[in-house]
């Protein structure tokens, strides 16, 4: 059985060439009778899908002493290249400054701040703030992340243009529960790009 489904498949392969040699025999080579050319129509259609991704990713660390007792602020810039609109969003890793530790009764070890992201298009700013307790997991903030065709800041087409950056601030700090002394009071941002939809 095996035999014969083989010679079946030759047979086919060799019909098909046979087809192909025979449509041939209406054109030919150049001096040797007519017609000596074949027009044939092929459409060819393609895509370029848009680019999108940071010229200059936002990056770096920022330390300010003593942050409790004064407003402080920090800006870190970034480019990017997109070619159609885009989502920027941002993700904390603890929702505010916060150290180690177990804070005794009146205490706390954990110090809000906010984050402003402002991004540069090619025709005006796309910008937001929100308090960094709500870009953690299950905040609600216009651009928390991570981005998404649906999720983060809307930005209009913006191709490296200059200035956009992402700024950390407080006042300084006024909560209820007095901050325990440690020089390890540390977040971590996450950016995230995504061409929308």
């Amino acid at each position: 059985m095996g035999a014969r489904a083989r010679i079946l498949l030759v047979a086919v392969c060799a019909f098909g060439a046979a087809s192909t040699a025979s449509a041939q025999t209406t054109a030919y080579a150049p001096g040797q009778g007519s017609p000596n050319s074949v027009t044939l129509t092929i459409p060819v259609t393609a895509s370029v899908r848009a680019a999108c991704g940071f010229a200059t990713p936002p990056s770096g660390t920022h330390n300010e002493p003593n942050f409790d007792d004064h407003a402080w602020s920090h800006d870190f810039s970034f480019t990017i290249d997109c070619s159609t609109a885009s989502r920027v969003a941002v993700v904390s890793a603890n929702g505010s400054l916060k150290t180690g530790g177990t804070a005794p009764s009146g205490y706390t070890t954990q110090a809000p701040y906010d984050v402003t992201l402002n991004v540069v298009q090619n025709s005006g700013v796309a910008t937001g703030t929100c308090a960094v307790a709500n870009l953690a997991t299950g905040g609600s903030c216009s651009f928390i992340g991570p981005a998404s065709p649906t999720q983060g800041l809307s930005v209009a087409v913006s191709q490296n243009q200059p200035g956009s950056y992402i700024r950390v601030s407080a006042p300084a700090y006024t909560g209820p529960n007095v901050l325990v002394s440690s020089t390890g009071y540390t977040d971590t941002l996450t950016v995230t790009l995504s061409p929308a939809t």
